[in-house]
């Protein structure tokens, strides 16, 4: 008997501006594999894919990294004052619709959602979805989906909305709205299930997913809603998995989802760590997510650099002792000069360790980030601005409902950390921009 599809769908983003930092549909290939165990075959549209064929015949494919490919829009009605132009980013519209015209019609459809004030451009998608497959249960899940579910129930037309993770929840879901019941498949690995690499059109690199969550609740993240439980998997699955896809897909690049892969280093990191610094130490490993660096002591350093990490992206957010003590305690300015040090002494050099400082928080002065700047470079870091975004959900959340400019509450629109939403007047793009240009000079004297 001819098993029954579901198609997963990862949407269009539209914005001011979206670069290509290793994105994948990373839920949306945990699900695939979880489906394709349970007796579904899957299906993945992706319409920010660089890899699809259109882009690369235009020569217009970001590749792993760089700018999507854009269209210009009519800016939202809540967003015309805004003196900004904005865009869809991904494969035109045109070229998802042969796309999905060609497939047999699935039984159901699932969709992705990330960022909240992308919510137009999930709506863009979906309409599309309803208009080639009229009739077919399209739910939706993802961060914007379990963030805003009620204003993602008004917003955007599906016919069910899934906050939390998907994986205990989304088959019970296809049954009610296609009467199949899944079959009893196993489970791999003790969080469940690995993406399935198999749904991408090419595989550049290896995106990995060693745990879910994280232990810390920081005021000014949610991932505790998102992913209730901070779970890690077993390191002999994980190193398993790595070297199965390696040689199967003859890539030899991994990106690191982790929310907190150092933490409790000893029982995991190091020994995934371990595993290849001998046996395969051409791999080429990237931390798009900050790294905590309370985490990082001589071993672990020299372990990633015998590992083969290459892109370091370090959880610093500001230098301020005081604002780790009111945000969550995750780390210290102690902490993170000593952490440099670390891997400085290991041999990364100062481009290779990015340091994120949050940047437009509610009540931040122009005088605190350039201090934060100013501490990271003396540490030997390359200080990395990161615009906060209000996050429904988060501790930090209501008091940056008080202080917006925006009703951040009730428009998702204005989350839109590029709108600077919450930020004091004094910290505007001009500033970061110029502080951007300071940090540029600083690295090359």
């Amino acid at each position: 008997m001819r098993r029954p599809s579901i198609l997963l769908v990862n949407p269009w983003i539209h914005d001011f501006a979206a670069y290509d930092l290793w994105a994948k549909p990373l839920g949306l290939m945990v699900l695939g594999s979880m489906l394709r165990e349970n007796g579904w075959d899957t299906m993945l549209v992706d319409c920010v894919d660089p890899d699809h064929p259109s882009l690369r015949a235009a020569g217009t494919s970001a590749g792993s990294r760089g700018k999507f490919h854009k269209t210009p829009l009519e800016k939202p009605e809540p967003l015309k004052s805004v003196p900004r132009s904005f865009s869809r980013y991904g494969v035109d519209v045109d070229e998802i619709r042969k796309d999905l015209e060609k497939l047999e019609r699935p039984a159901a459809i699932v969709v992705s959602s990330l960022m909240t004030y992308w919510h137009t451009g999930l709506a863009e998608t979906v309409e599309l979805l309803g208009n080639v497959f009229e009739g077919t249960p399209i739910i939706l899940g993802g961060v914007y989906a379990s963030l805003m579910p009620d204003h993602a129930r008004k917003t955007i037309r599906v016919d069910e909305v899934l906050p939390g993770p998907g994986e205990f929840s989304l088959n019970q879901a296809l049954f009610r709205w296609t009467s199949l019941e899944p079959t009893a498949g196993k489970s791999k690995g003790d969080l469940g299930f690995s993406p399935d690499l198999d749904l991408l059109r090419s595989v550049r690199f290896i995106p990995l997913l060693t745990s879910r969550g994280c232990p810390y609740r920081c005021v000014y993240c949610a991932s505790r809603i998102v992913q209730p439980e901070y779970r890690r998997r077993n390191p002999v699955d994980v190193i398993s998995e790595i070297e199965a896809n390696v040689t199967k897909y003859k890539v030899d690049e991994i990106v690191l989802y982790d929310d907190a892969f150092l933490c409790a280093a000893d029982k995991h990191a190091l020994q995934i760590l371990g595993a290849f610094a001998s046996s395969n130490p051409q791999l080429k490993w990237h931390t798009p997510n900050g790294l905590h660096v309370s985490e990082i002591n001589p071993k672990v350093a020299l372990s990633m650099k015998k590992a083969g990490f290459r892109t370091l992206r370090l959880g610093l957010e500001s230098a301020s002792d005081d604002f780790h003590l009111v945000s969550g305690q995750k780390t210290t300015f102690s902490a993170f000069v000593r952490a440099v040090g670390c891997l400085r002494e290991a041999g990364f050099g100062r481009l290779d360790i990015g340091a994120y400082i949050l940047v437009g928080l509610p009540g931040q002065s122009r005088l605190e980030i350039e201090r934060d700047v100013e501490e990271a470079l003396k540490a030997g870091a390359y200080p990395k601005l990161a615009e906060y975004s209000p996050i429904p959900g988060s501790t930090l959340w209501s008091q940056s409902v008080k202080t917006s400019k925006y009703p951040i509450e009730t428009e998702p629109l204005f989350q839109n950390c590029s709108l600077l939403p919450v930020a004091e007047p004094e910290v505007n793009w001009e500033f970061l921009s110029r502080t951007r240009k300071m940090i540029r000079e600083s690295l090359e004297s």
